[in-house]
């Protein structure tokens, strides 16, 4: 039987006097939820709340604002890219290493007797080459048709030197200053006479300078000639020019006869008592006859100042 002074569990569910009071239990309401947003891309990031004894990592630091440009900063010059050449451009200029190689080769062949052509092509080479190397594909082909051409003139001017015209010239140019030397000594003959009459001093002065300028021009001839062959650089189209050098030496020395007689040149040299006559008018006319070049130009500078013609650009 129950103890019915001992409390029932049922007794606090439908009452009694005698029953203790129960514990008194409050239900709250839900709390509301919390939305966490995350932090925008420009703001720094928060503190770290590391743990005690961890070490302290540093904030990231922002990255500065680009700078703005006012009336009083000047604006920057772009930068000029240069634009990197086309493919068939590379591929055109691609043999020209090759094409040197090749060139070396031909002018020890064909010029290995001439040391004056050989190192004046080797020249060009070797700034072909350092063109090459420097991608200036221009120069580099200029210096490479330039050996071209040059080995190509000294195939004709080979030919042409042991050719009959070239002997010829030589055998003319050597009988000319036989017959400007015949002149000169002509005039020192004593006594000389012109048709039965005695010829005047100054037709033998004359006849002197015309003689010396011939000389010179047969000197001048025989100085080119090998000179030019030597070098590989004889052309057949100056043949006329050498055949009529003595010619042009002669009237040279007539022209300086008559500058001579308008005392514009030295007259009669006289040491002590011996008259020894014009002899720079002679040496003058070997001179002139030698570089005839030289005298035309004079006479054309002369003659566009005297008439005020402007030099032309050639």
């Amino acid at each position: 039987m129950p103890n019915p002074s001992k409390p029932r569990p049922v007794d606090a569910l439908f009452g009694d006097e005698n029953a203790p009071a129960l514990p008194n239990y409050i239900v709250e309401p839900a709390q509301p939820v919390t939305t966490v947003a995350p932090p925008p891309p420009d703001a720094a990031p928060p503190p770290s709340t590391a743990a005690q004894g961890a070490p302290d990592i540093p904030a990231a630091t922002p990255a500065p604002a680009p700078p703005s440009f006012g009336p009083d900063m000047p604006t920057p010059e772009p930068i000029i890219v240069p634009r990197a050449q086309p493919r068939d451009f590379e591929d055109r200029f691609a043999p020209l290493a090759e094409r040197i190689e090749r060139l070396y080769g031909e002018v020890k062949m064909d010029l290995h007797d001439s040391k004056v052509a050989t190192d004046f092509c080797f020249g060009l080479l070797r700034e072909a080459r350092q063109a090459v190397d420097a991608r200036d594909y221009a120069r580099a082909e200029f210096c490479i048709q330039s050996v071209d051409a040059k080995l190509k003139r000294a195939q004709r001017s080979m030919k042409a030197a042991f050719s009959f015209g070239t002997i010829f010239l030589t055998l003319w140019e050597l009988i000319m200053l036989a017959v400007g030397g015949g002149l000169v000594a002509l005039t020192y003959v004593v006594n000389l006479t012109l048709f039965g009459l005695p010829v005047v001093a100054e037709l033998l002065v004359l006849v002197r300078a015309v003689g010396w300028g011939m000389v010179g021009g047969g000197f001048g001839a025989l100085f080119n000639l090998p000179w030019f062959i030597q070098f590989r650089e004889y052309d057949p189209a100056y043949a006329l020019n050498y055949f009529l050098r003595p010619f042009v030496g002669a009237l040279l020395g007539a022209i300086l006869f008559l500058v001579s007689q308008a005392g514009i040149l030295a007259g009669n040299l006289v040491v002590g008592d011996v008259k020894v006559g014009p002899i720079f008018l002679y040496v003058f006319a070997v001179l002139a006859g030698f570089k005839q070049e030289y005298v035309g130009e004079f006479f054309d500078g002369v003659m566009r100042a005297m008439f005020r013609a402007p030099k032309s650009k050639a």
